[in-house]
């Protein structure tokens, strides 16, 4: 939208506002979700948040979400540009998910088409105790994923009314993942605690890059991505030290990293990612990138796509890497 039509719809936007009878209606609360569904695309967070404090203040003048027209639709659009904005901003979502109350049997119904066997490591790849609380939900969550995936793979030909259910689990499941706390919640080891958001982060990338197929390049993965390199320089050591001194943990690493990886746009960001997976690969004993690529496939959340795109622009560097770190 040119910056004189993004002007002209701010201001009628305004002027609605500004009339009592049309505040609170369906179109006015339409306008402002899509106005910031706008900057969920260009990546304006200041502007981002603007809409998203006026969304919050004009559903509550409503009545709440339930008192929102267009036969659901409004909610949806109200809901998925809250879900986009929360995860640009780092923040938890403002507002509940479409059908909440019958969400929960449409997932287990909708999970069900895509098998219920858990791939072996898929209690590893969160790499945490089951202790219960949020470990569990996190657990439960990359189940989830892992089903939802089966589904994509294997359901070719969706109907309208499966788009719309994968599209609700999907967004159940993002809401959930910005829902959980940002350090582990359990008092338990420094491994524990240096994987979980790591683990969360990661979870977020795959679902938008996998589900909703969101270009590296978009402001939302830039950010997932920034957030992930953030939290793994803040504890660099201690992520190595768990690389190299867990089974399992080791594996959580080495996915996460892949999963920040296929994000990378620069030079600089790919051999910041090269030279990690490589560290990892190496103290997993693995043969090569190969080994690394089988590992992925069979035990966690992975994709041909992500093979292919990890494979073109990764081979020949993480090789390299390797060879370098085995000799020295």
């Amino acid at each position: 939208m040119s910056l004189f039509r993004k002007g002209e719809a701010i201001r009628l936007v305004n002027k609605d506002l500004g009339c009592p009878k049309k505040r609170t209606a369906d179109s006015t609360i339409a306008s402002v979700a899509l106005l910031a569904g706008m900057e969920n695309l260009s990546g304006n967070v200041e502007v981002l948040k603007l809409h998203i404090d006026a969304l919050e203040k004009l559903v509550k003048m409503r009545g709440g979400t339930e008192k929102l027209g267009m036969g659901g639709i409004l909610h949806t659009t109200v809901f998925c540009q809250d879900l986009l904005a929360a995860t640009m901003m780092g923040t938890k979502p403002r507002f509940e998910p479409v059908r909440y109350k019958k969400l929960a049997s449409r997932r287990e119904k909708f999970l069900r088409e895509g098998g219920t066997n858990a791939k072996p490591g898929m209690r590893e790849i969160s790499g945490l105790a089951i202790c219960g609380g949020y470990q569990e939900d996190l657990v439960n969550i990359f189940q989830d994923l892992h089903n939802m995936t089966i589904v994509l793979q294997t359901v070719h030909n969706f109907t309208v009314s499966q788009m719309v259910a994968f599209g609700d689990v999907r967004s159940c499941i993002e809401h959930r993942l910005l829902c959980l706390p940002k350090k582990c919640p359990y008092h338990g080891t420094r491994e524990h605690e240096c994987v979980f958001e790591p683990n969360r982060l990661a979870a977020l990338i795959y679902s938008n890059y996998a589900f909703r197929s969101f270009a590296p390049a978009l402001p939302l993965l830039v950010v997932l991505k920034r957030s992930l390199i953030e939290v793994f320089e803040r504890k660099e050591e201690a992520h190595l030290k768990v690389a190299c001194e867990s089974d399992i943990l080791s594996g959580a690493v080495l996915w996460i990293y892949c999963m920040g990886a296929i994000l990378a746009l620069s030079d600089v960001e790919k051999e910041w990612f090269a030279l990690r997976i490589a560290r990892v690969i190496v103290a997993m004993g693995l043969d090569g990138w190969t080994d690394c690529d089988y590992q992925l496939k069979s035990r966690f959340l992975w994709t041909s796509k992500m093979s292919s795109v990890m494979y073109d622009s990764y081979f020949d560097q993480i090789e390299l890497r390797i060879s370098l770190e085995r000799k020295y």
